[in-house]
């Protein structure tokens, strides 16, 4: 048995390596590709490389930006040890119940966590489970322990670069969204995300327009349930 478990560990880990390998590959590719753009004076070249660009990492598909509640308050008040604690814990979290329901997560920067889903569905649902989680831990720990996050989802077409990065347009709004409208423990969803997703929206569900560096977000704000809403400060 203990053999078998030490192969399966050996395979897990050569797959991780593998994977990891591939997604350093796709970056210099996409780095030497958007060199080479930038570095080309005419039209005709700079449109031949960015359809180039668009058909090896084009896709499209559920973007998820999230962003823990009060950082500068808390790093004020308590240090920004205390604060980068916080986002180990938070991160410990966030990446399993990504995982569990079929989304990537490319990466975690300071208090954001960027992760890519090919259905919406399941990346609201990937936020609505978080949120539980976290409201479910919050009250075993001090106020001061207690961890909230603020999602944005898009979806649209993106630039998605291996296991560890994305560009495009929905990426820029679900940043807004998760980032600069939504509050503590909600989740923003857009029109055109839901418009691709099976998510029942609550008939109490507030739909609003927001405009942001000159962009017009129409969205969603998901409902918390009842015991959530107990649960916030």
């Amino acid at each position: 048995m203990n053999r078998i478990l030490a192969q399966r560990g050996a395979t897990m880990a050569g797959n991780d390596e593998r994977a990891e390998n591939s997604s350093s590959v796709a970056h210099d590719e996409f780095v030497e590709l958007i060199a080479t753009l930038s570095a080309s004076p005419d039209a005709e070249t700079q449109g031949e490389i960015k359809k180039t660009v668009w058909e090896r990492f084009g896709t499209n598909g559920a973007t998820f930006i999230s962003d823990m509640a009060n950082f500068s308050s808390t790093s004020r008040s308590l240090g920004i040890c205390h604060f980068l604690k916080m986002i180990y814990r938070a991160r410990e979290i966030v990446a399993p119940i990504i995982s569990a329901n079929n989304g990537t997560l490319l990466k975690c920067d300071a208090d954001n966590c960027y992760a890519y889903f090919p259905d919406v569905s399941d990346a609201i649902r990937s936020s609505c489970d978080l949120n539980k989680e976290l409201f479910r831990i919050n009250q075993d720990h001090e106020v001061e322990e207690h961890i909230y996050l603020s999602v944005g989802i898009d979806y649209g077409d993106l630039l998605l670069i291996g296991d560890n990065e994305f560009f495009g347009d929905p990426v820029n709004t679900a940043s807004k969204l998760g980032e600069d409208l939504a509050k503590k423990g909600e989740t923003l969803v857009t029109d055109r995300a839901l418009d691709r997703s099976t998510f029942d929206v609550d008939e109490n569900a507030e739909r609003m327009v927001a405009r942001i560096s000159n962009i017009e977000i129409s969205y969603v704000r998901i409902p918390m349930t009842q015991s959530t809403k107990g649960m916030i400060a």
